[in-house]
């Protein structure tokens, strides 16, 4: 790589990094793309490892923009050559970088492939000891395999292919680097530096690629005999109890074997998924996806339930309900990380909402939320979500510790003042509930648990109250005495009618008056 001019990309969008990557094939014409990153701040954090000839950088990005950076790069290193890459309307912005050094520009709609490569011919020209050489008869493997992985198709011929691979199994192995160290676009280069010269000796027996897929992600393609797969995990093995003591979150994940560079996309985004199970593996180092079972399937989590159970204020159960479901979902893969923490999230959320709604004061709690969503999204693995679900419980007791109900005596007494009241029309708890002003889970619940009998059963009988009197009223046809106390269907009426009394209105009715003919005989 001494004789090719390195290049680094800083664009924010990642489909035009990736489309700059595939553009050319870079090696051929005697480049290489050393790495890239999304913003000026990043790039600063690569520049000392990579040491690019050439950086390509977008003018609007967050963080630190084209301008920043090429200020600073040209303060710190004039050697560095510059090149814009710039919309139609950011044009006015690429003037202005001109006087600080910049080399050229190129207006991304019109990325043509031999104008970009006659640029950067020109601008290596002008850089010292640097004297590019070009390989015209043999497209590089490399840029070829990271197509195959972005959906692009191969220009790599049978008889080159199996020039680069000569084995016949393949498998991909790696790690998610943001898992072992920090964040930083440096600290991720510099470890995936170490790891590829740590492999190097171990895999020296077989044939091995590294693909340059994502700046997280440190993936190989390693081609081998069928017969040669124990050996191979074997090493892998080796390897990572070398580095346990030194790293003790290092791990690699490794899939499954196929025999086919056109298996490699598929085999690929399967792989992704399998970098993420590290989150609910913390003391596995090596995990190979032919001893995990399948996914189980994704299970609901049922949110409404899980509410109802918070508006009627049985906090402790809608908690366990929500630590069964984390718990189900680490031991049986059924939800990938982020998955799992967006739902914590959107939990935790839902009991500062439900209880702000009853207008309990949890001012403490309701102020700790950003930090605990903070929390549930830095946690690397998996058991730290139980532990945090602990504190969030230890808190909400701390919460509503002696805090009273927002319904007290004096409003359950004004609610069933109401429904005495209006006991004829078609009232529903959802129109109490509106009426005055609470939730409807909440409202049930608590109206369960002051009246015996519950709303439905308490509305019942205050109407069966009124039939009765209705019915001493012989001018009243009993038909009618249903509607007058509120039950549209008559048949309905009877049923409750006889459920409270033992007997059906009619025979209620004729029972008075033989009591009354007694009376007057």
């Amino acid at each position: 790589m001494d004789n090719l001019c390195k290049i680094l990309i800083v664009d924010d969008e990642y489909l035009l990094r990736q489309g700059i990557k595939h553009l050319v094939d870079w090696e051929k014409e005697g480049f290489s793309i050393v790495g890239e990153a999304s913003n000026g701040k990043e790039a600063l954090g690569l520049i000392e490892t990579l040491k690019p000839h050439i950086i390509l950088s977008d003018i609007v990005m967050p963080v630190m923009d084209g301008l920043e950076l090429v200020k600073y790069v040209k303060e710190n290193y004039p050697q560095i050559q510059i090149v814009i890459l710039s919309g139609y309307s950011d044009f006015n912005y690429v003037k202005g970088t001109f006087k600080l050094g910049v080399n050229d520009y190129i207006l991304k709609p019109k990325l043509n492939p031999d104008e970009i490569v006659t640029l950067l011919k020109n601008i290596a020209l002008n850089i010292p000891n640097l004297t590019i050489s070009t390989n015209e008869a043999k497209p590089n493997v490399i840029n070829e395999l990271n197509k195959l992985v972005s959906g692009f198709s191969t220009n790599l011929t049978r008889t080159e292919i199996s020039e680069a691979f000569p084995c016949d199994t393949f498998l991909l192995l790696g790690t998610d680097v943001r898992k072992i160290c920090s964040k930083t676009a440096e600290n991720i280069s510099r470890l995936k530096q170490s790891l590829i010269r740590r492999l190097k000796p171990l895999l020296n027996t077989f044939t091995y690629y590294e693909l340059d897929t994502t700046k997280d992600y440190f993936v190989l393609i390693v081609n081998f005999n069928s017969k040669d797969y124990a050996e191979l995990i074997e090493c892998l093995n080796n390897l990572t109890l070398s580095l346990i003591h030194q790293c003790p979150d290092i791990y690699f994940s490794v899939s499954n074997t196929f025999n086919s560079l056109d298996n490699l996309k598929d085999t690929y985004n399967s792989f992704k998924c399998l970098l993420g199970y590290k989150f609910f593996l913390k003391n596995k180092s090596l995990i190979m996806q032919q001893e995990l079972s399948d996914r189980s399937p994704k299970k609901k989590f049922d949110f409404k339930y899980y509410s109802e159970m918070l508006y009627s204020l049985n906090i402790a159960s809608a908690l366990d309900y929500l630590r069964q479901y984390i718990e189900n979902s680490i031991i049986e893969f059924s939800i990938d990380e982020f998955e799992l923490k967006t739902l914590f999230q959107n939990a935790f959320y839902n009991i500062i909402n439900i209880l702000e709604e009853l207008n309990f004061d949890i001012g403490e709690l309701s102020g700790s939320k950003i930090e605990y969503f903070q929390k549930i999204d830095d946690s690397r693995y998996a058991d730290e979500l139980l532990n945090i679900l602990e504190n969030i419980n230890s808190d909400l007791t701390k919460a509503l510790n002696g805090k009273e109900s927002p319904i007290d005596d004096e409003i359950i007494g004004k609610i069933t003042q109401y429904i005495t009241s209006h006991y004829n029309e078609q009232l529903s708890l959802k129109d109490i509930a509106d009426k005055f002003h609470f939730n409807y889970y909440y409202l049930s619940s608590y109206f369960s648990s002051h009246i015996a009998e519950g709303f439905s059963e308490y509305l019942n009988k205050i109407r069966v109250e009124k039939a009765l009197e209705l019915l001493r009223n012989e001018a009243i046809p009993v038909s009618e005495v249903s509607y007058l106390v509120g039950y549209s269907d008559h048949s309905y009426f009877c049923k409750v009618f006889k459920k409270f009394t033992k007997v059906t209105p009619s025979k209620f009715r004729k029972n008075i008056l033989s009591n009354k003919r007694g009376i007057y005989e």
